[in-house]
């Protein structure tokens, strides 16, 4: 976020923000908040009134009840939120932590080793990072759906209008509100796009179904089914409250032999679906940026992401106003999130232009989360020059030390965080991947197709700007670059 405030005077109004969208979101969904919230509204009105009309020692009385209604509902912890939401009562203090493991019934399964569901294993959707050791979460990739994505002339799609309610739990509102209620973490319920159909739409001949969703919706479900809530016992040890993982979009199977678990071909009507963004940035120098990730990051505090990382903003869609092509308002939020995470908003236009999808993956440990990749070069605008960031989320500028010269060069990249063991996101990981795969479209094995996805991917990195839509597939020519 782009600004001339103090951070400390952003921080607080998000703080402030993110409350009173919590208290909305509730007195939406949950009608026992909302009985809360009226009761205590009531008697803040009364005590009040009663104040400014007092004349007799009963207005006394009247004023003392009223105030003990609302002792009784705030509590010791002076909150609004129902007991049972609050992230500490009674003495007792309740905190979030993700699993690596998903409990079914009596089994507990790794998430690693979730399968993709039935029609995107036939399409090729596997784990390609497993024996790299990079990153303690796990994708589902195809690069058969990758490459269709980048080849085909256009991605229609079309919103649904519907309105999903993902609450299932009390415990989700808990959670919710332990997330949000942590000052350290500054949330808000922003409007995103969801993905509400599964990937093979991607490359099937009719348009993608997406739909609006909110951040707190992905709070509910992706991150919620995720996680586990502990909380201090009489004694101040930690313990196990619930486990939210058994809400995790996964069924049951045997597999090889094996009991297994696979998500299920829904699982974006039980999770929010909100779609990710994530491009890797090819810097003036012709290096990977590095973005030293905050604490202050809801999600992925204290990684390393290598460009613009967040989500794909409701808006973005209508603003870029291309119902022919998804992707033309995927590379808008790409590069939206790059200038806001770099403070290079007034570059924007040229970074929008120089912003190409390159893929997609499947997020497992976040609920089978959407999240499409993508390829950002500089060009002319001096992100390492100036080397500017949003300080609140990002805390530190750098470079990959390897200069590109070719796409094979991404494997140098690779090699380089291997070996210096940087903590780098997910989701930079699997763009990063992408960029390994295309380079290997040069190798005497690739198809007419996966050559001209090298080609037209080398000549947009490398060569002269302007002579290509990148929003538009379309294979690189001497004509294109004559053009």
């Amino acid at each position: 976020m782009a600004t001339s405030l103090p951070m400390r005077i952003v921080n607080g109004w998000r703080n402030v923000k993110g409350r009173w969208d919590l208290m909305m979101f509730l007195a939406k969904w949950d009608p026992d908040y909302r009985k809360d919230v009226i009761i205590t509204f009531l008697a803040y009105f009364l005590l009040i009134y009663s104040g400014l009309t007092w004349n007799t020692y009963y207005d006394w009385i009247a004023m003392a009840v009223e105030a003990g209604i609302i002792i009784v509902q705030v509590g010791g912890e002076m909150s609004i939120l129902p007991a049972d939401y609050r992230p500490s009562h009674g003495g007792v203090r309740y905190t979030v932590q993700p699993s690596t493991h998903i409990a079914y019934e009596e089994l507990s399964f790794l998430m690693s080793a979730v399968y993709p569901a039935e029609q995107e294993e036939a399409l090729g959707f596997s784990n390609p990072i497993a024996q790299l050791a990079m990153c303690r979460e796990s994708p589902l990739v195809s690069n058969q759906v990758d490459d269709v994505l980048m080849s085909r002339e256009n991605l229609p799609f079309t919103i649904d209008p519907g309105e999903a309610n993902h609450i299932r739990s009390r415990h989700q509102l808990r959670y919710i509100a332990i997330r949000v209620a942590n000052k350290k973490q500054h949330t808000t319920n922003g409007a995103k796009l969801a993905m509400y159909d599964m990937a093979d739409a991607l490359v099937a001949d009719r348009p993608v179904v997406m739909r609006k969703s909110y951040y707190f919706d992905a709070l509910l479900t992706a991150e919620a089914f995720r996680s586990r809530i502990f909380r201090n016992n009489i004694k101040g040890e930690k313990e196990v409250y619930t486990d939210m993982t058994t809400y995790f979009p996964v069924k049951e199977e045997v597999i090889d032999g094996h009991d297994a678990v696979r998500f299920l071909p829904d699982l974006y009507k039980n999770v929010s679906g909100h779609i990710g963004i994530t491009t890797i940035l090819v810097t003036e120098n012709n290096r990977v940026v590095m973005l030293h990730q905050g604490t202050t990051k809801a999600i992925g505090a204290h990684t390393v992401t290598l460009g613009g990382s967040g989500s794909m903003n409701f808006g973005d869609m209508e603003i870029v106003n291309r119902p022919d092509d998804l992707r033309a308002g995927i590379a808008y939020g790409m590069a939206r999130e790059m200038c806001e995470e770099t403070g290079m908003l007034k570059w924007f236009p040229e970074v929008q232009r120089n912003t190409m999808v390159t893929g997609f993956f499947r997020w497992i440990d976040r609920c089978g989360k959407p999240e499409f990749v993508g390829l950002t070069r500089a060009g002319d605008v001096p992100f390492s020059k100036q080397q500017a960031i949003d300080s609140d989320e990002v805390v530190k500028y750098d470079e990959v030390p390897v200069t590109l010269h070719t796409l094979a060069d991404f494997h140098k990249v690779l090699a380089w965080l291997r070996e210096h063991k940087v903590n780098v996101s997910l989701s930079s990981l699997m763009a990063l991947h992408r960029m390994t795969v295309i380079a290997g479209y040069a190798d005497a094995g690739a198809n007419d197709a996966q050559r001209l996805i090298h080609q037209r991917v080398s000549a947009f990195l490398f060569g002269p700007l302007g002579y290509l839509d990148n929003n538009v597939a379309k294979p690189y020519s001497l004509e294109n670059k004559q053009a």
